[in-house]
Parts: C-alpha cells; sequence; structure tokens
C-alpha cells in the first residue's frame, strides 16, 4: 500500500475511542476463548465470524441471508453482526479492526473502494479454481468484474447491486394537469415538470421530487459531468458538465420544486412521497419494498427510467459483496459463506432479492425479475443496470467526497452558484482526491 493510502488508514483507525472499540471486536472476533459449540453427533463446530453493513430493510435481509446459511450449514457456528454506516461508524470499527488484526473471518465491503484495502483481503482465485466453477456462468452478468483487481486477484464477491428509476405520484400529476413522466425524459424535462408542482406553506407545501441522499451524486453526472478520468488519475469535478448539474439542482431548491434542507429534515424523503407531498422519487431497488409497503392504496403511482443523459451514464449505482480476511482461521466455512452469497444458495439470493439485484445468475433472471411491489416491477432495475456508474464517492474517495458534500449544500442551502462553490471547495476537494489515489 502506498504512503499515502497508509496514512488515510492510520488516519481513520485513530477515529473515535479505538481503545475501547478494540476491546468489544475482540470479544467478537474469530478468536473467542469460550468453549467450542459442537454438532449433534458431537463434533467441534467451525465457527464463522461475519460483519455486515446496513439498516432498515437492508439490515432484514442481511439477517435473513444469514439465517438462511446457517439452516443450510448447521455444522457451522455463526456469529453474525449488522453493523450501521451512519456516522462513520462502519469505517471506524472496521479500520480499527483491520489495523489490529481482530477483524471477523468475513466482512462485507465494496468495489468502489477501488482496492484500497485489498491487502487485507484474501485472494479468492485459488478457491474458485478448486471449486472449478465458471464464474460468469453462475453470477449475474458484469457484476463479477469490479472484485478484480489490476493485478488479477479476486479480493471478494459480489452479493447484490442497485440502481434507481423515477418513481411519480400518478394522482398528483392527474391534479395539477401535468403529463406523466416518459422514459425519453431528459433532467431538463424533470426540472420544468417539477417547478409546476411547487406550491403551498409548511405542512401544506407541495414539491415536484423529494430531497434524496442519491442527489448529490447525480447532480455530478446529470449533465454529462465526471468526477475523474476512468484510470482514477485526474480529478474532473471542476468542469462546467458537473457545473451545470449543480445549478440545476440548486435551481430546483431555489424555485421550491425540491424541498431545502431545513423542510427536508423536518419531513423525512419517505414521508414526502407517500403522504401526497412530492410527485416524483427517485427510487433506489434497496427501498422498493418499504416504499411500497407505505403506499399501500394511498394512490396510483408508477416508475420510469432514469432520466436521459447525453453522452454519459444516467444512473447510479451501489454495489457490495464479501471478502475473507487473510486473518481469518476458518478459512473453508468463510469460502462456503462467501460463494453461497454470491451464487450457490438459492434461498440466500432470494432473501437478498428483497433489496437489490442479487449476483445469483438463476435467480436474478428468474424470481427477482419477477418480483413486483405495487406497480414497480424489478425488471426495471435490470434494464438500469446497463447505464449505470458506479457509486462516485464510495469509500476510496470517501474525504473528497465529504468536501463535494459541501459543494453540494453550498448550493443548494447557501444558494451559491456552482462557480462560486467550486472556487472556494475544488482545492480541497483536488487535495483529498489526490491523497487517496497516491499522487
Amino acid at each position: 500500500m502506498d504512503g499515502g493510502r497508509k496514512m488515510k488508514l492510520k488516519k481513520l483507525a485513530a477515529l473515535g475511542m479505538v481503545g475501547v472499540m478494540l476491546a468489544g471486536l475482540t470479544a467478537c472476533g474469530g478468536n473467542s476463548d469460550k468453549e467450542a459449540a459442537k454438532t449433534a453427533d458431537g463434533k467441534e463446530k467451525e465457527k464463522l465470524v461475519i460483519w455486515s453493513w446496513g439498516a432498515d430493510e437492508e439490515k432484514k435481509s442481511r439477517e435473513t441471508m444469514v439465517e438462511a446459511f446457517q439452516k443450510a450449514h448447521p455444522e457451522i457456528e455463526v456469529e453474525h453482526s449488522v453493523i450501521p454506516t451512519a456516522d462513520h461508524v462502519w469505517d471506524q470499527k472496521m479500520t480499527a479492526a483491520l489495523s489490529a488484526g481482530t477483524g471477523p473471518d468475513v466482512i462485507q465491503m465494496s468495489p468502489d473502494y477501488y482496492g484500497l484495502y485489498t491487502e487485507y483481503y484474501e485472494d479468492l482465485n485459488p478457491y474458485v479454481e478448486k471449486e472449478g466453477v465458471d464464474l460468469k456462468s453462475v453470477i449475474t452478468e458484469g457484476m463479477i468484474e469490479p472484485y478484480f483487481r489490476p493485478d488479477g486477484k479476486l479480493e471478494a464477491m459480489p452479493l447484490l447491486e442497485n440502481v434507481f428509476v423515477l418513481a411519480y405520484n400518478k394522482d398528483m400529476f392527474d391534479k395539477f394537469g401535468v403529463e406523466y413522466p416518459t422514459d425519453d425524459w431528459t433532467w431538463d424535462d424533470l426540472a420544468e415538470t417539477a417547478k409546476k408542482f411547487a406550491g403551498g406553506e409548511g405542512a401544506d407545501a407541495t414539491y415536484g421530487m423529494v430531497n434524496h441522499w442519491i442527489d448529490a451524486g447525480l447532480s455530478v453526472i446529470c449533465k454529462g459531468g465526471s468526477a475523474y478520468a476512468d484510470d482514477l488519475k485526474t480529478c474532473e469535478v471542476n468542469s462546467q458538465e458537473v457545473k451545470d448539474g449543480l445549478n440545476l439542482f440548486g435551481d430546483l431548491v431555489q424555485s421550491k420544486a425540491m424541498p431545502d434542507d431545513t423542510a427536508a429534515k423536518s419531513l423525512p424523503k419517505e414521508q414526502l412521497f407517500v403522504s401526497g407531498h412530492a410527485a416524483m422519487y427517485t427510487l433506489g431497488g434497496f427501498e422498493t419494498k418499504l416504499i411500497a409497503e407505505e403506499v399501500g392504496d394511498n394512490f396510483a403511482w408508477d416508475a420510469v427510467s432514469m432520466p436521459k443523459v447525453e453522452n454519459g451514464k444516467n444512473n447510479l449505482m451501489y454495489a457490495t459483496g464479501y471478502a475473507m480476511l487473510k486473518t481469518s482461521k476458518n478459512k473453508d466455512a468463510a469460502w462456503t459463506f462467501l460463494k453461497e452469497a454470491a451464487y450457490a444458495n438459492e434461498d440466500m439470493a432470494k432473501e437478498t432479492s428483497k433489496i437489490g439485484l442479487t449476483s445469483c445468475k438463476n435467480i436474478a433472471e428468474t424470481y427477482y425479475k419477477d418480483l413486483e411491489y405495487g406497480p414497480i416491477k424489478n425488471s426495471a432495475f435490470l434494464d438500469g443496470l446497463a447505464d449505470a456508474k458506479l457509486n462516485i464517492w464510495g469509500g476510496a474517495f470517501s474525504a473528497a467526497g465529504d468536501v463535494y458534500t459541501q459543494i453540494w449544500q453550498s448550493v443548494t442551502i447557501d444558494g451559491k452558484t456552482a462557480e462560486e462553490a467550486m472556487e472556494e471547495y475544488y482545492p480541497a476537494l483536488e487535495k483529498a482526491f489526490n491523497e487517496a489515489n497516491g499522487n
């Protein structure tokens, strides 16, 4: 690992009360001194410690997936923790554990870390070769490639991917006399239409679309911009295309077509949409089930693809999988979990399908594709993958992403132009980006 990444890892590991965390982590790690559990025939069970992240529906899905694994493997004693990502809780615990060598056997990860922690991960190529499996034949198309490092190392196995669609309240469109969105919409079409719903005050206010945490990322790409070059070496945030995207969202807030920060905090995005106060919602595959349940029969709704982007990607993709740590004491059990979570256990894949596109190809192309939540068919998310860009400000570039959030807030909260915000914050963003990739 280069000096810049080592320094970042040390800084992350120092966050919080590391000493306290390490004591707790060691207690739940893979080297517990408590008496080993036994199988029904008296044999000692293999101990497998798994760390996942998630909240709400994601947390439930992780838990029920692991329960399906436990049911299939009573010979393995599983200790599973689902850790929240909010307020950097996951990053603090993960980096502290990796630094101290007290991590679990299996740990959730994402390819959007771009190899930042690969030195801690076991190379899975030998396990795949021993298994004698052609991964492309059993894993959903395009999902295994991001887990290979440039040197050929397979650092993890995929679990799922998620993209977005544009959901809309048909009753609100009818009430305001506005034509429904189409798959041919551009972001300019969305912005123009959203303004037609702006009105009212306080609890009676109506908006064209919700304020979603995905919006900052969408502002980078919605007018054809990019955050950095494909080789990850050159920062490209300070471009006219990105500034145009920021100004588009700034205009949506200033025109009250989208709630400002204060309004968004008083009524969360889910409630804003399901209560009929926002006409459109950038809906992720991970939240479709929850939104459909809350909407119920309150109003008619549907979804179209994300607005088109000329000469660029129009969607953002969030991918996640599981890696085996080199410090694992139970690598056979860890590999069993990794392969079954990825492709070899269809019961696990069905649980994963509740909050995203599973990496198990057979289930993705049958069970997942046929799932419907309200009027939303999962096939829409399958279609959305073709034009999706991997999460821009993922783990490797989270510090740069924090600076971009300042730019975003400067435009959408403080009312500055993108040009003004970029002039103020871009030097810090470029510095954070270069530190992340070792430039």
